[in-house]
Formats: C-alpha cells, structure tokens, sequence
C-alpha cells in the first residue's frame, strides 16, 4: 500500500478529527509563541527569566505526568468501566486522592524553597523564591485538569479535551499583555500568569467533574476506593507507566541543573530553543498520538496492530516533515519570534546553536508518543517503561561522564541519542507478534466491536 492510499483511508477514518485537533493545537501554540516573543522582549535572558523557566519545570512536568503517564492507565481503564457499568465508581475517590496529593506537592515545595533555588537558578534571590512559592499554587488544578481531560479523550470528546488543555497558555498570554498595557508589568507577573490560567481552568473542569461523573458521593466508599479490585487493577497499570514517568522527571530536572551551571541566561537560552525545536511536539506529535490513542480504545483487539501501523506511518511522515522544515529555517523562526526589545544578536545565537537538538528530540518524542500508547494498549507496558528508563539513565551517565565539558547543546543531545536506541527498541517490540487473544479487555482497554 503507497502512502498515498494510506493518507486517503485515513482522511476518511478519522482525518477530519485529525485536522481539527491540529487546528485547536495550532490556535494555542500561536499564542505561546506570542507569550514567548513578548517575555523575551521585555525581559531578555537574565535572572528573573531564569527563575521562571527552571521552575515552572515543576508544574510542567506534573502536567506531563497527567497527560501522559496518569493518561496511559486512566484513558483505558475508564473507557472499559464505563462500557460495562456505564458509571467509574472508582472516580470519586481517585479524584479525592489526587486533590489531597495535589495540596501536599505544594506543601512541600514550599517547605524545600530554600534549598531549591541554589540548585536550579545560578543567582538565588528572594524574587526567584517568591516565584517557586506562586508556581507550587498551581500543582492542584493541573491534576484536576488532567483527570478531566482523560475522562473526556475516553469519552470521544478529544478535540474539547485538546482545548481545554491549552486554554490555561493563551489564559496567560493574555493576562500578560493587560498587565503590560496597565503598566502593572513586573517580574512576578510571569508566575502569576502562570498560576491564574490554570487557576481557573483547573476550577472549572473539577466543576465539571463534580457534576457529571460524581452525582452521588459516598464518603466511606470514597476513601475505600482502593479496595476496589478494578481500582487496583487501573493503580498496577499506572504505577508501571508512572515509573517510566518518574525518569522522565529526573531527566527534565537534571538537564536544568547542568544548564544552569552554565551561568546567568543558559536556561533562558535553553527554553527559548526548546519552545522552537519542540513545536512540533504540542502542534502535531502530541495531539495525534492522543488522537491516535482514541481510536485504540475504539478498535477491535485483533485491529489493534493494523489501527498503529497506520497511524504510525502517516504520523511519522508528517513529523519527519515538519522537523526538516524546522531545521532549514530555524534562525529566520527563532529571529522572529525573539529578536525584539532587550533581545540581542549574541543571544540570539545562544539560542540557535540548541535548536537543532531540540528539533531532533521532537522526533524522538513524538514516535516515542505513539509507539507507548500502543504497547500500553496491549498490556505491554511494561516494556517501554524498561525502555525509556534505560534511555534516560544512559543520557544522564554521558553527562556526567563528560561534567562541566559539554556546551549546551550538548546536553540535549545526550538525551536524542540515548533516548533514540530505547525508541528503536521499543518499536522492535511494537512489531514483534502478539497474542491479542491473550489480553485483558480492560488490560488493552479496548471496546469489541
């Protein structure tokens, strides 16, 4: 079958789907792009911005956590519930549970502030600590934004999902510019903008939640949920594809420290080429892959193999595509979107030099994307987990192996390389035979036909 046949089919199984999520995606990553020029142009690279980007890692990665591995059990796991008793009596609790957890990550961010500036920031000041404190504000909407949004995706609804998920960025982009044309602009106004878009987007969904999945709450059941036997069975899949998670996280958070020991601007600079080089991700990678990850749940289990190499093939064409663009035109994208105000040329540059990195970690990231939602889709989990974990050990031993003697580009390309043998790993699984006959619906999370 050529490629064009593929992309025929696929326009006609779900193409009009697809374009509507890369058309809500593409509104949202707009306005990022509009947040980023106007930060870049009033505040350069310097501390403040430091401060900023390396902590707003923390609500960041909780929001990949929710969207990716807290999806690739809950998104299942619900579906199939919800199938055979058209109610998840799990959910009550689960959303007990993640709201408790949610008030003590901030609890103990707040707790730690202290010894978290030194480690993140290369001038600590009572700026970057105010920062923290506002930025741990936000930990507990993005877990009520993130069980909304799977019940949704679950639900078919994944292009609302897609929205409300990038709602609380052009909440923030907004918020900035009437700080700006009020003259109430400040280095604070940045985690403040931060926390007030998801704020209220957060409250909303866990609103809708209330009202539409918890009609009748039962406090005793509530906190017993996980004696439930489906409840534990959805907390062994997550506690596999939170593992994977956790390395993640590690991941992120180490990359900053070397970053920052680079000295004042280098995590500026990193940010500013990350948001280049990974558009491709939050445009396209991202939003079809959880696309893709609808029809999964959708599809006979005999159909699961042919639904991912469809998709695979047609995803990864495009990715590879976009990235080649990308690259070509890198210095006019990234002059554009930052060569304005206290924005120099020497900055500039910084900023070039990592964008080829990052471009070629979008390409890792999204096939990684797909491929995990496909072997979590077949209850082999537990193999990209293995996978990813020993891609981010090995990216992080390279790093320390070479201490204070790669450049910042560098450090991202640790991760491309490493990252990328676990991915071709995990694909050879992808394509090995599988007994689907052997699965547990609610294991696949899959619907018969």
């Amino acid at each position: 079958m050529n490629l064009k046949v593929l992309l025929t089919r696929l326009v006609g199984g779900g193409g009009l789907l697809a374009l509507l999520t890369l058309a809500t995606s593409g509104l949202f990553k707009i306005a990022a792009f509009a947040r980023e020029a106007f930060i870049a142009s009033h505040f350069g690279l310097s501390s403040f911005t430091d401060a900023y980007f390396a902590f707003q890692q923390f609500p960041l990665i909780l929001c990949a956590f929710m969207f990716g591995a807290f999806s690739l059990a809950f998104t299942p796991a619900y579906a199939a519930e919800k199938r055979e008793r058209r109610q998840v009596t799990w959910l009550p609790g689960l959303l007990f549970y993640g709201s408790m957890l949610g008030i003590l990550l901030t609890l103990a961010t707040v707790v730690l502030t202290p010894w978290l500036l030194p480690l993140f920031t290369s001038t600590p000041t009572a700026h970057g600590a105010g920062t923290v404190i506002i930025l741990s504000c936000t930990f507990l909407p993005v877990i009520w934004l993130g069980i909304w949004a799977g019940t949704t995706i679950a639900n078919g609804n994944n292009v609302w999902a897609m929205f409300m998920a990038g709602l609380p960025y052009l909440s923030m982009t907004v918020l900035l510019i009437g700080l700006y044309a009020l003259g109430r602009l400040d280095a604070l106004s940045l985690p403040l903008s931060f926390l007030a878009g998801f704020g209220v987007v957060g409250a909303y969904t866990f609103v809708r939640i209330l009202a539409t999945e918890c009609p009748k709450m039962d406090l005793r059941a509530m906190l017993e949920t996980w004696r439930m036997p489906v409840f534990r069975r959805f907390l062994r899949q997550l506690t596999g594809s939170s593992i994977e998670n956790l390395g993640y996280s590690a991941n992120q958070l180490l990359l900053v420290f070397f970053l920052a020991k680079a000295g004042t601007g280098a995590v500026s600079a990193n940010t500013c080429a990350m948001r280049v080089g990974m558009l491709g991700f939050t445009l396209l990678g991202q939003p079809l892959a959880q696309l893709m990850q609808s029809k999964l749940c959708s599809a006979r289990p005999d159909a699961l193999a042919e639904v991912f190499k469809k998709w695979l093939l047609a995803i990864g064409s495009v990715v590879l595509a976009f990235a080649a663009v990308l690259y070509l035109a890198r210095e006019p994208i990234v002059s554009l979107v930052y060569l304005h105000g206290k924005f120099s040329l020497v900055e500039l540059k910084r900023v070039i030099e990592i964008v080829p990195a990052w471009v070629a970690y979008f390409v890792v990231s999204s096939l990684n994307a797909m491929v995990a939602r496909y072997l979590f889709a077949t209850a082999q989990g537990s193999v990209y987990v293995r996978r990813q974990l020993f891609g981010y050990l090995a990216a992080n031993a390279i790093r320390f192996a070479f201490w204070e003697r790669l450049s910042a580009p560098m450090v991202i390309w640790c991760s491309v390389i490493a990252e990328g043998c676990a991915l071709l790993l995990s694909l050879r699984s992808c394509f090995a035979p599988t007994e689907t006959g052997l699965l547990k619906p609610e294991m696949a999370g899959v619907q018969e036909a």
